[in-house]
């Protein structure tokens, strides 16, 4: 045995064990030899060829000597140079199975190990120590061998390690734990210094275990943040807290920066140990990475969240065909809560075809394209709805669920059949556009559809029109015309112009229209306007020889109406008193008659010349011109008590002196035809776009609705002279003077309600409504 061995198993100094050893060399009972610089090493010689007698009175020594090798060695032996025994301690007759007669016998004969025979033949030859461990079978034990080689033969030290053994043992499948851990485990002395880290911890923070040690838990590199990303607080990691409160520290969840700068969330288990005083010597902590966990929570809270807020319908069925999970959207489709619906079969929502048209159509469904068919569910009493069903199989522990994904699509179904009604109706109407084209164009200006009837009659070939340019099929003339239609159209603007192509005059309109996407499309709309031309033309200078005519009529009817006029009252002049009571009356209804024919003949004059001699449109103020026309008419005002009350009239385009006469026209009306009460009038304004709708209501007698549109005839009266006065001329050039304008004129009437005369006349540009 060394001398370090001896030590430890007396419990004395290196020392002491040393003087101790030499004193029992001293009085030749051990032997000893140095070995290596400064190693010694002792054992016990033979005792001269004496037998073993277990029971032989020993002196003092030979007691030092047995208590000695008793605690150094479990067992002690000694051979000759034919492995033949000459010494048996009790340990080693205990242990090799041998009683008093084994001195002598080969030590071959024993169980011994072909590791222990090796080393004996080992020793003897090289005259060297030699120690090992063997196992031995017999005993099931391990032990310490030291074989010391000298003159006469082999002396051989055992002692039993079993029990280290096993703590060796221990200690590695410890170390192999802690090494192969999927948890990160590290140890911390009491100043914050690392102890330990085994391999696990040094992947989770990206660095080694040197690398960790330098960086204080507060370190700044660390940049360690709560679980909501906040920067995380000295007193709130984990370490501080343990020393602080002597606690451990369950599940604490951080984030830190490894050395790659990259983001690691961890779990932290952490637990104080104590030293003898009671005094924390170190902390363990356990070290979970969670950074993937909490990704996948996230992404699964995400996924619950899209679930739930999807405006799709969203179920899992299970092998059965029976609801495991439904989402607010798809128990919004049905009559049914969620509650209601878990755990029932797909049959209470599907119509009872479901199963076979979904076997189908996973049969003919492709990697690339999951099945999706359409299908009716029952949406309460006599409801139905169409959804369109997209669903995948999972494979879970042998139980093949259903994922699916419905969407309401009743409303779209119905638009369908609605939008293919109207394509349907549109596509007639645009291949029998009567008299005219409809056709459709791109950005380029190609024509990318068209129809109509007016294709066929003029010979145009519809199917190499289409995929052509305006630039291919117009000459240069013409495209300089209609390009910068083309173009507004494409910018959201309508037009509308004529042109003169395949000797026809075309009356065309560019809009836009509204298309899926970011292309832009514009329709052309053209209508063969030449015969209407033509019409319009004749029917203008018809009516430009019948104002002539009427002019003529009117100015050369003036001076024989003057004439009969002057002779009547010639003959009242000078025979008058000649004349008896018949006669008298005869010559002031002629006279009166005349009276009128010149009044008739005024107006018909000046209703002929509405449109040669007006003025040309200016800014006109309707204040201004009612102004005037109360003036006018103030004497008539005056003796009928008329009460006229106005808005504020606008400004608009016209002529001043012609709308004058609609104002005095319709208040004349108004007072003539007021009844029995004296008038009420009121004359309003309201604006209408681009133009002004002025009204003048009154509280007269009223109009049959029948006759409403008569009034606006030429010489139409609706009651005789006797009873009142006028041309039957009046309301007749007012709608003339107002389609001059651009407007129109109409009545809002009632026998005994009053009537409303109301017209529209266009407002000044840039003026505020």
């Amino acid at each position: 045995m060394t001398t370090t061995e001896v030590a430890e198993q007396l419990n004395l100094g290196r020392q002491s064990t040393y003087e101790r050893l030499e004193r029992l060399v001293d009085h030749d009972r051990l032997e000893t030899k140095k070995v290596g610089g400064n190693g010694r090493v002792w054992w016990q010689p033979p005792m001269n060829g004496q037998a073993f007698t277990k029971g032989r009175e020993r002196d003092a020594v030979d007691s030092d000597l047995g208590g000695v090798f008793d605690r150094i060695s479990n067992s002690f032996f000694a051979l000759d140079e034919e492995f033949r025994f000459r010494y048996l301690d009790d340990h080693a007759a205990d242990l090799l199975g041998l009683d008093e007669a084994g001195i002598g016998s080969d030590i071959r004969d024993q169980n011994i190990t072909e590791t222990f025979e090796s080393a004996l033949y080992e020793a003897l030859e090289t005259q060297e120590l030699l120690t090992f461990e063997d196992y031995y079978p017999p005993l099931d034990k391990w032990l310490h061998n030291a074989i010391y080689p000298s003159e006469s033969g082999l002396s051989v030290y055992t002692r039993d390690i079993t029990e280290r053994k096993r703590r060796e043992r221990e200690l590695a499948r410890c170390e192999e734990i802690i090494e192969t851990s999927p948890i990160g485990i590290t140890i911390v002395d009491s100043d914050g210094k690392m102890e330990f880290a085994n391999d696990r911890a040094e992947d989770i923070y990206g660095r080694n275990k040197e690398q960790i040690n330098d960086l204080s838990f507060n370190d700044s590199d660390w940049n360690e943040v709560d679980i909501d990303g906040d920067p995380l607080p000295d007193d709130e990691k984990p370490f501080p807290q343990i020393m602080e409160s002597g606690e451990p520290v369950f599940d604490h969840i951080s984030g830190v920066f490894s050395s790659a700068g990259e983001r690691v969330w961890v779990s932290v288990n952490g637990s104080p140990v104590y030293d003898g005083r009671g005094e924390i010597d170190s902390v363990v902590f356990a070290i979970e990475d969670i950074t993937d966990q909490l990704e996948r929570e996230r992404e699964l809270e995400q996924y619950e969240t899209i679930v739930e807020t999807a405006h799709d319908g969203i179920y899992v069925l299970d092998e059965e065909r029976r609801f495991e999970l439904v989402n607010e959207s798809f128990a919004d489709l049905t009559p049914f809560s969620r509650t209601e619906l878990l755990g029932q079969h797909a049959s209470m929502v599907f119509a009872n075809e479901f199963a076979s048209i979904e076997s189908e159509q996973w049969e003919n469904a492709t990697p690339d394209e999951l099945p999706l068919f359409e299908e009716t569910i029952e949406a309460g009493p006599n409801e139905t709805r169409t959804v369109e069903n997209r669903f995948v199989l999972l494979d879970e522990s042998g139980d093949e669920k259903r994922v699916g994904v419905v969407r309401d699509i009743t409303e779209q179904k119905a638009y369908q059949r609605k939008l293919e009604e109207s394509e349907q109706r549109y596509r007639a109407l645009a291949e029998n556009f009567p008299n005219g084209i409809v056709a459709l164009f791109d950005e380029d200006f190609q024509y990318i559809a068209a129809g109509g009837e007016l294709i066929d009659e003029i010979g145009l070939d519809r199917e190499k029109a289409i995929g052509q340019s305006i630039y291919e099929r117009y000459p240069d003339d013409l495209i300089d015309e209609v390009e910068p239609h083309f173009k507004a159209a494409l910018e959201g603007e309508e037009n509308s112009f004529e042109v003169e192509y395949y000797g026809r005059n075309l009356l065309t309109y560019t809009l836009p229209i509204t298309t899926v996407g970011d292309d832009r499309q514009g329709m052309l709309v053209i209508q063969d306007v030449t015969e209407r031309r033509e019409y319009q033309r004749q029917l203008e200078e018809s009516n430009e020889r019948l104002e002539q005519f009427a002019y003529a009529a009117s100015h050369d009817l003036q001076e024989p109406l003057r004439m009969v006029t002057s002779y009547l009252q010639l003959i009242e002049d000078r025979y008058g008193d000649a004349l008896d009571e018949d006669g008298e009356e005869f010559l002031e209804f002629a006279v009166d008659g005349a009276e009128r024919m010149r009044e008739m003949i005024d107006g018909l004059l000046e209703y002929s010349r509405i449109e040669t001699r007006g003025n040309p449109f200016e800014p006109v103020d309707l204040d201004d011109v009612l102004d005037h026309v109360r003036e006018d008419l103030q004497m008539r005002i005056d003796e009928s008590n008329a009460e006229i009350t106005t808005d504020d009239l606008p400004c608009v385009d016209g002529d001043a002196s012609q709308l004058r006469q609609v104002f005095q026209n319709l208040l004349s009306n108004a007072i003539e035809y007021s009844g029995d009460e004296p008038p009420q009038i009121d004359i309003s304004a309201t604006r209408d776009d681009e133009c002004w709708i002025i009204s003048v209501q009154d509280n007269g007698i009223g109009i049959n609705p029948d006759e409403q549109e008569r009034i606006f005839e030429v010489f139409q009266r609706l009651h005789t002279y006797e009873e009142h006065s006028g041309t039957g001329i009046g309301l007749a050039l007012s709608r003339r003077v107002v389609e001059r304008h651009g407007g129109e004129i109409w009545i809002d009437s009632e026998p005994g309600e009053g009537s409303t005369f109301s017209f529209t006349l266009p407002a000044v540009q840039n003026q505020d409504g």
